[in-house]
């Protein structure tokens, strides 16, 4: 009876750890969509198609970077092509170098919070 207990305990806690994970994404994916209407100034339709770019490549970049065979350097060179790719594909949609530039930034701003919340223990 107490390794049925425990067993259950611990699938309610590993679904609320991703019930959690879930509802940062989102509020991640919220707040990306903000920036790029309010400060990036794009129209609806342009949010989407940028919101979906993402959505195509989160995938691959969440393996490279989980990716522990791989040197720093080597899984920046793979970044670094794939946001190549995702350009092509921002400029392609009618997205402007400066838009892709305000783009970038706010990525960049979001990797550094990230590294910061790990270097601190992961704490928010």
């Amino acid at each position: 009876m107490k390794k049925i207990v425990l067993f259950l305990a611990i699938i309610i806690s590993f679904s609320a750890t991703k019930l959690h994970a879930q509802q940062n994404m989102m509020k991640m994916q919220e707040a990306f969509k903000t920036y790029l209407k309010d400060t990036v100034k794009l129209a609806d339709p342009m949010v989407d198609t940028v919101m979906a770019i993402h959505a195509d490549y989160r995938p691959q970049m969440r393996d490279v970077y989980m990716d522990q065979s791989v040197s720093q350097a080597d899984k920046m060179a793979k970044m670094k092509t794939m946001r190549d790719e995702m350009d092509v594909r921002y400029k392609a949609a009618g997205i402007t170098d400066d838009q892709i530039k305000q783009i970038h930034e706010y990525e960049e701003r979001q990797r550094a919070a990230m590294m910061n919340r790990m270097n601190n223990g992961g704490g928010q």
